[in-house]
């Protein structure tokens, strides 16, 4: 269940693509991953490797076909940097840049470091999750980790493991583009309370020491702030060798009433509803981006 099929001439979303807010529009994650496979299939190549990810989501797609451009505005020695332009119907709905870097060798010295580490789900969770599939975490739950996102709205910190699906039909997707679509999910882990996603972001950045190994990634929250509906959150990103990014969000109360997941159906990345129930949260992000 990708997020995405290609046409010749743009990206057609699928089912997965789907927002949790309105089924008749398309999600951040897959917006972000479809932004770093532009910059990264267009400009990446063996010497370079992805040290910075961020992208303006100042518009909520319909769920209709996208269109892609990725334009390389530096080309250094050691630094390369893309821009990307996401458009919808010949309008401009997001727009990424993604900074590549020589690897090069770690100066000499000691630096500090945090020393707790990451959260993971118990062996026997890691061990049999589907390919994709997901385990929710929460300070806030009695077991602490479960494959249902419903029993993890609370006030405590949150955390997700994730095997993500792919971002095309028929292409294995890469490590950096399948870090970009887990890492837009720092607002649904750093705005979700015991109320439900009480914000909406309209950026996100992730940071990178290094790629993923491996499918699977954990990410868990690690920062909220919030003052006159306007919020910032934080989250790290680690795989099973540990931490490899940080993310962070910028997002703005949503207008009408928070996202209530107690009692949303599991399979919220399966299928489509019908109708958009929730049209006015994508009209919130317009006004934004306007």
């Amino acid at each position: 269940m990708p997020f995405f099929t290609r046409n010749a001439e743009s990206y057609e979303p699928l089912s997965h693509a789907a927002s949790q807010w309105s089924s008749e529009a398309i999600n951040g994650a897959a917006v972000a991953g479809l932004g770093a496979y532009a910059a990264e299939t267009a400009h990446g190549d063996a010497g370079f490797v992805p040290a910075r990810f961020t992208i303006d989501l100042f518009r909520q797609p319909k769920f209709q076909p996208l269109t892609v451009r990725a334009e390389r505005v530096r080309d250094g020695r050691t630094i390369r940097v893309t821009d990307v332009r996401i458009e919808q119907a010949e309008k401009l709905v997001a727009r990424a840049s993604v900074v590549l870097v020589r690897r090069t060798a770690d100066p000499p010295g000691t630096r500090w470091q945090a020393n707790e580490s990451p959260q993971y789900p118990p062996p026997h969770l890691l061990a049999s999750i589907a390919r994709p599939g997901i385990y929710w975490g929460s300070d806030g739950y009695a077991d602490s980790w479960s494959s249902s996102m419903s029993g993890h709205q609370n006030a405590g910190r949150k955390r997700l493991w994730i095997d993500q699906t792919d971002l095309l039909a028929g292409e294995q997707t890469s490590p950096f583009v399948r870090a970009a679509t887990v890492g837009e999910l720092t607002n649904t882990l750093t705005s979700w309370g015991d109320s439900g996603i009480g914000f909406i972001n309209h950026d996100f950045t992730m940071v990178m020491a290094r790629v993923p190994n491996g499918s699977a990634i954990g990410i868990e929250a690690e920062l909220h702030m919030s003052d006159s509906g306007i919020a910032v959150g934080a989250a790290s990103m680690f795989d099973r060798q540990g931490r490899f990014a940080v993310c962070s969000v910028s997002s703005v109360a949503h207008a009408v009433s928070s996202l209530d997941v107690s009692t949303t159906s599991d399979d919220w990345g399966n299928h489509r509803s019908s109708g958009a129930e929730r049209m006015e949260v994508i009209n919130d992000r317009n006004t934004v981006g306007s």
